[in-house]
């Protein structure tokens, strides 16, 4: 126990304020005043958009704002969220599909926002909300992990986002080749939500000239260099917090298309626009993790003695790449794979 960190209890200090009822969540310190926002989103899984209607919505009670993609893009908003990518085993890079903040063209899952009403209360905007008319013609879905089927998105035929590998293939199969023991199985490791206990959130507030948003997040730095990217505002006109959270698990590390259109709304009103997932919404929404199915091939010397292996896995990436998930379920799912075994 020589130095701090090491071998030595760090004693926590927040742990009183969070079970007093301490907690200081977006719901807590979002402004007094601030509008809410509500998020139209699809019923179907895969669709193309004929028409959003927004006119008898925006005559409404209560309704300040209310905007499709077009709006948005009227705005001068017309940023596109994208993922890290991965290259892929022939040395070409992982499919760079790029997500509207709000659908434009098509729909690719139960839940992709449509439309965001902002008005003075929340059951006016929940009102309006339920009373937008979106033309969409069904188009057959995806739902099973695999190449084929209906293709969601230009950039990835055959549904194909990545196909990546790692390791000396012709090392591994001559090693498997002379094992004396070599054992095949196929795991399934089901899809998971994470269900935090405070779903995602935020508020963004403008005064003119620079922005704040408020995030239920687990980080700002990555965040604010997307506003600034998005609205082409100078890095010192933006300010990116995180108030307590209630629960991240990973999920809340990454940015959603609420916040940008939040900051737009803000924005475009001149006035604290405040949102918060219902926990529908959470379920369909937020990103999930693991889906994969990976085929394991282990052999073993004469001493049970691990010599070498390989693993081919199908990853399930959803509708679109969320953040960080090509690398997540290729490098880093490969660097975990074996745990600690010698």
């Amino acid at each position: 126990m020589d130095k701090f960190g090491k071998s030595q209890p760090v004693t926590r200090l927040e742990d009183r304020r969070f079970l007093t009822g301490g907690g200081r969540y977006i719901d807590d310190i979002a402004p007094e005043g601030a509008l809410t926002a509500v998020f139209v989103r699809s019923e179907l899984a895969h669709g193309t958009i004929g028409s959003v209607d927004l006119d008898d919505v925006r005559a409404m009670p209560g309704v300040r704002l209310a905007m499709a993609a077009d709006d948005l893009a009227a705005m001068g908003v017309s940023y596109e969220m994208t993922g890290e990518l991965v290259d892929n085993h022939d040395g070409s890079q992982g499919a760079d599909v790029k997500r509207p903040l709000l659908a434009r063209g098509k729909v690719r899952f139960v839940g992709d926002p449509i439309a965001v009403i902002v008005a003075e209360s929340r059951a006016q905007a929940k009102d309006a909300a339920e009373a937008v008319f979106a033309d969409i013609e069904e188009l057959p879905a995806k739902v099973d992990i695999g190449p084929g089927g209906a293709t969601l998105h230009d950039e990835a035929p055959d549904n194909l986002a990545f196909d990546w590998a790692k390791g000396d293939a012709a090392a591994v199969d001559a090693a498997l080749a002379q094992a004396m023991h070599v054992v095949t199985t196929r795991i399934v490791d089901n899809r998971i939500i994470v269900n935090s206990m405070e779903p995602r959130g935020c508020y963004a507030e403008w005064d003119g000239t620079r922005l704040h948003l408020a995030f239920g997040g687990q980080g700002v730095w990555g965040t604010k260099d997307e506003l600034v990217e998005c609205f082409g505002l100078e890095p010192d006109n933006v300010r990116v917090t995180n108030p307590d959270v209630g629960g991240g698990f990973g999920m809340k590390g990454m940015d959603y298309p609420e916040y940008f259109v939040v900051a737009a709304a803000a924005k475009a009103l001149g006035q604290p626009v405040h949102w918060m997932s219902e926990r529908t919404e959470a379920m369909l929404t937020d990103n999930g993790g693991r889906d994969l199915v990976s085929d394991t091939t282990l052999g073993f010397d004469a001493d049970m003695k691990l010599v070498a292996y390989k693993v081919d896995t199908v990853c399930n990436l959803g509708a679109y790449n969320s953040g960080y998930a090509q690398p997540i379920q290729s490098d880093l799912f490969a660097k975990v794979a074996m745990g600690v075994y010698d």
